[in-house]
């Protein structure tokens, strides 16, 4: 299958067919202050991880286990934060110069992928991560716990990790309706004008 590069390379070749330089214009724009808003709310996601950092430093810098184990945890999501804001970088700086049916697809997939992005290679790695922290901690906090202690910790935990991913994905689908649907629209609307039989193709 073509590269995503080289199906933009292909759209910027080919010759127009029902699309004009400002129907171009309007799609940057529109791609762009998609970007413009994902890069604040990336800014927003880093800054509350620095200052929730900062809170795990002061509370367990007696434990370094704990801390450590926190901070694998915060790192994780960094981690999954910074390969999602580098697909949202990516979106946001296609070039619709000229048409191509293949890539204005490329373009759709790569919207649509923006709803649930919990399934790919930085999503498994973070989650691995995330896991392995919450065991660091556990076992930093472990031995200074009764047994009812450990068990209510374990179940807080879980049910604080689970609530956070299930809050985290009606987020990403609010998210995706008032970001990507409207682009996916205007992409719709452009694939079915290029795909309009001209007078040459009925002949």
């Amino acid at each position: 299958m073509a590269r995503f590069e080289e199906l933009q390379q292909l759209w910027q070749q080919q010759p127009e067919r029902g699309f004009t330089r400002r129907d171009a214009a309007e799609l940057t724009h529109a791609f762009g202050r998609y970007g413009r808003r994902n890069d604040w709310i990336g800014v927003l996601k880093f800054a509350v991880i620095a200052i929730q950092l900062c809170f795990l430093v002061s509370v367990f810098r007696h434990r370094p286990v704990t801390l450590f184990g926190a901070c694998v945890m915060d790192f994780s999501a960094l981690y999954f934060m910074l390969g999602d804001w580098r697909n949202q970088r990516a979106i946001a700086r296609m070039d619709f110069t000229a048409p191509s049916v293949q890539f204005v697809r490329a373009a759709m997939a790569r919207l649509h992928a923006q709803r649930s992005p919990f399934h790919g290679r930085d999503f498994r790695i973070a989650l691995t991560g995330f896991w392995a922290g919450c065991a660091i901690m556990l076992a930093g906090r472990w031995s200074k716990m009764t047994y009812p202690g450990n068990l209510l910790f374990i179940a807080l935990l879980m049910v604080m990790t689970f609530a956070a991913f299930a809050f985290g994905r009606w987020l990403r689908g609010k998210r995706f309706d008032h970001e990507c649907r409207p682009l996916i629209e205007r992409l719709e609307q452009v694939l079915a004008t290029m795909q309009e039989p001209t007078e040459s193709d009925r002949l």
